[in-house]
């Protein structure tokens, strides 16, 4: 049997690889409240010189038109999402809606996703995360992750078995991260630099109305998550997290002045949606003067404010469409 010898062919033919398509995304769902800190997310990203697609979920009927053109002028890619509702939470609670967050696993047009809350700011380049597998998170203690900054893959199979899944997973806290942990139970550990949480649980006070704040040291942090009030809910001359007992743990006059330089950097256009509402600024004057009444320890409250938001005031209830 004569030997078969393969055909030689002068052409080699390639097929052309892709180039895996990797985004940032965020979700607004319920109001205008975080207009603000998805703007100053959008900036700070760019400032770390990452190229890669900006998409932002949003309930449209919530945001006003002056808002969403805020927004793509900050760099986002907004996709109208119908909002999904937290089965187990309170009606009216702050929760009530966070289930949207799952949307984002119905963005297929991409590889990878970066999820990130939209109460963070991101200080440095945060793209090589894209290599990392789903789910990756950063923990929250030391069983459980955070959901303000998730690695996915995109899945529609994934999100279908998710969307099933939240009537029968009870989530801890009413809200995404339980039902996320409870559905995710083997997850990929981010390091805690990717989502500092802004919280000082075991910091000691130090007399002079700080906790040890010296142990946020920016240079080691990529993006820091503002739990408690958040910095463009406050007089940018301090931390209002300060004048509330409960909130203290909260408070950190450094890392607000951070988010202060993200906003310093904004073109001023942008920076108008990051204005106080009355409402805002009540709640402020309120519990700076219940500080003052019980002569609160660090003395915050006797700070003479010179923030000029406080003179000019947004509403955004007229805008709403």
């Amino acid at each position: 049997m004569p030997d078969i010898k393969p055909i030689k062919s002068n052409h080699t033919t390639h097929r052309p690889r892709r180039r895996p398509r990797y985004a940032y995304a965020t979700v607004l769902h319920s109001s205008e409240a975080y207009v603000c800190g998805a703007i100053a997310l959008a900036q700070s990203i760019r400032r770390t010189n990452s190229t890669k697609d900006l998409v932002l979920l949003a309930d449209t009927s919530s945001l006003s038109a002056p808002s969403l053109r805020g927004l793509r002028s900050a760099g986002w890619t907004i996709l109208p999402i119908h909002r999904i509702r937290s089965p187990f939470a309170a009606k009216g609670a702050y929760n009530e809606w966070n289930y949207s967050k799952l949307r984002v696993f119905q963005l297929t047009h991409y590889d990878k996703i970066i999820f990130i809350d939209s109460d963070l700011v991101v200080l440095n380049n945060m793209d090589r995360l894209f290599i990392y597998p789903p789910l990756s998170a950063a923990a929250n203690d030391k069983f459980i992750f955070n959901s303000g900054v998730m690695v996915i893959e995109p899945s529609l199979c994934l999100f279908e078995t998710l969307m099933r899944q939240s009537f029968q997973l009870e989530s801890y806290n009413g809200g995404d991260q339980g039902f996320l942990n409870e559905a995710f139970t083997w997850w990929h550990r981010l390091p805690k630099r990717v989502n500092y949480l802004k919280i000082f649980r075991s910091a000691k006070y130090d007399g002079d109305g700080d906790y040890e704040e010296g142990r946020l040291v920016f240079e080691e942090v990529d993006a820091i998550h503002y739990l408690g009030l958040k910095p463009w809910m406050c007089y940018r001359d301090y931390d209002c997290n300060w004048d509330m007992a409960d909130h203290r743990i909260y408070a950190s006059d450094s890392a607000h002045r951070r988010w202060w330089e993200i906003y310093d950097g904004m073109p001023k256009k942008l920076q108008g949606y990051c204005g106080l509402t009355r409402k805002m600024d009540a709640r402020i004057r309120k519990w700076r003067g219940i500080a003052r009444k019980v002569n609160l320890r660090g003395g915050r409250w006797m700070v003479r404010v010179k923030d000029p938001r406080q003179y000019h005031f947004v509403n955004y209830s007229r805008f709403l469409v």
